[in-house]
Order: structure tokens, then C-alpha cells, then sequence
């Protein structure tokens, strides 16, 4: 029982920590009332060594256990109540020249001619540290693609960047031709296979008619089945059977 509080509390800790001071640190971006999303606060956890088991069960027992937790909950949204810290959202003029994201790989070939709409959120969350913002796209897809933001191309056509700390970003939808990725793998073409003209097998008992066929099919004749002689008459052999005479007989 003791452990299991000591647990609660390091647990409260950390979500005090990433809910009121540095949610970027994490890759997180509370929306304007402070609140993220639970179940992308339950993966960036996970994502610390010795956090990877924390489910939504331990948030739950967290506000069951403690009267009045240091956490504000609604619905699917969790915030902290002590937001004073919190970094603020603020419109950058002079963002880094070269932001990254990532991308579903299945997304890919769209975006790249579509543009860079945000996973999740209606926003593009970008973040200045390359190795950050993979750990962002591996929680919606193991296998996404990094993409590199030019911000100076965005900006002149109109996209506006916002700052949550020291090396996250958000802006609107990226427009094509303002990043860069990987070569779009190319769709490989199906091969068609000639369809060959299938014969119904016949049902046991009968046979396929072919008019053109030079050679009629003929029955085959039934073999003579036991007890029966050449002419199909019934052959019966009669055992004889050699009676021995009673032993007072003899």
C-alpha cells in the first residue's frame, strides 16, 4: 500500500510537471483553457523511462484516492489547475528558417501534393528539434515520414507560426510546395493474369457432351462383382461340409 502511494504521488508529480510548466518538453500543445488531449498525454508519458505502464486506470485512481487532486478533468480533456507557469502561445515574426513534422506514410503520397494538413488537431504542430518532432509522428504512425518546413516560403504565402516555448510550433495547414520529404514511393502497377476458361467438373454419375469430338465415350462395363459368374447369373458354391460322427458312435 505504501509503494502503491509512493507510485500516486511520483505519478502527480509528473503530470504537475507537463500540465502547468512544460508541456512542450514533451511535444504537447494545450489547447487556449490549458487542457490536452488524455490520450496523447497518457503516450508522451509512456514514452519516460520508467513510465511505460501508466494507463488511463492510474489517472483515474489518482482522482478517486487524492479529495481534491491539483488536476482538472473533462471528459476526454486534462489540465492543470495551477496554469501560472505555463509557457504562453505567441505569434513568432521570425520563427526558425527550417521547422520539421511528420506525417502518416500513408498520407504521404496526398500531402505531398495536397499540402500538410495537422494529425489529430486542426493545426500543424511543428517543432525545431528533428528528433522531437519523430517522437511526436511515432504516436500516431511507427512508420511516419519527416518533412522539413521552409518558413520563409510559408510565411510569404500567408501562413502565420505561433510558439509554445523553446522548440515547439503551430501553424495552419503547410501548403504544398513550402516542405520537403522523401521521394514519393510509386504505386506499383497490379499485374492482370489472363483469366483461363475454367470447365465445370461433371457431377459424379455423368458426363460433357462434345459434338465435335471424333470419338464417342463408351461406358465402361462393370466388372463382375463377387459371387457372380460371366454371364451375370447368380454362381452360389456350396461348402460341403463333412460331418463327423458323434464320439459315442464311434
Amino acid at each position: 500500500m505504501v509503494k502503491y502511494q509512493r507510485n500516486a504521488e511520483r505519478l502527480l508529480k509528473l503530470l504537475i510537471y507537463i500540465l502547468g510548466r512544460h508541456p512542450d518538453e514533451y511535444g504537447l500543445v494545450p489547447d487556449t483553457d490549458g487542457y490536452v488531449k488524455i490520450k496523447d498525454l497518457l503516450k508522451a508519458v509512456c514514452e519516460e523511462d520508467g513510465w511505460h505502464h501508466v494507463r488511463l486506470r492510474h489517472i483515474d485512481d489518482l482522482f478517486l484516492t487524492l479529495g481534491d487532486p491539483p488536476l482538472e478533468r473533462d471528459g476526454n480533456l486534462i489540465r492543470a489547475r495551477n496554469r501560472e507557469k505555463l509557457p504562453l502561445q505567441k505569434e513568432v515574426a521570425n520563427p526558425p528558417r527550417l521547422l520539421y513534422t511528420c506525417v502518416r506514410q500513408r498520407a504521404y503520397p496526398v500531402v505531398s501534393t495536397k499540402g500538410i494538413i495537422g494529425m489529430g488537431v486542426p493545426r500543424v504542430v511543428l517543432s525545431s528539434d528533428r528528433k522531437l518532432a519523430e517522437r511526436i509522428g511515432r504516436r500516431y504512425d511507427r512508420r511516419a515520414v519527416l518533412l522539413t518546413v521552409n518558413t520563409r516560403q510559408c510565411q510569404d504565402r500567408g501562413v502565420q507560426f505561433f510558439s509554445v516555448g523553446e522548440r515547439i510550433f503551430w501553424a495552419g495547414d503547410i501548403p504544398e510546395g513550402c516542405f520537403s520529404g522523401p521521394p514519393v514511393p510509386e504505386d506499383k502497377p497490379l499485374s492482370k493474369k489472363p483469366i483461363k476458361d475454367r470447365q465445370v467438373p461433371p457431377t459424379p454419375g455423368s458426363f460433357i457432351l462434345d459434338p465435335f469430338a471424333e470419338e464417342t465415350v463408351k461406358r465402361r462395363a462393370k466388372p463382375p462383382q463377387i459371387g457372380q459368374d460371366g454371364n451375370g447369373k447368380q454362381g452360389r458354391k456350396k461348402n460341403k461340409r463333412k460331418r463327423r460322427p458323434p464320439p459315442w458312435r464311434s
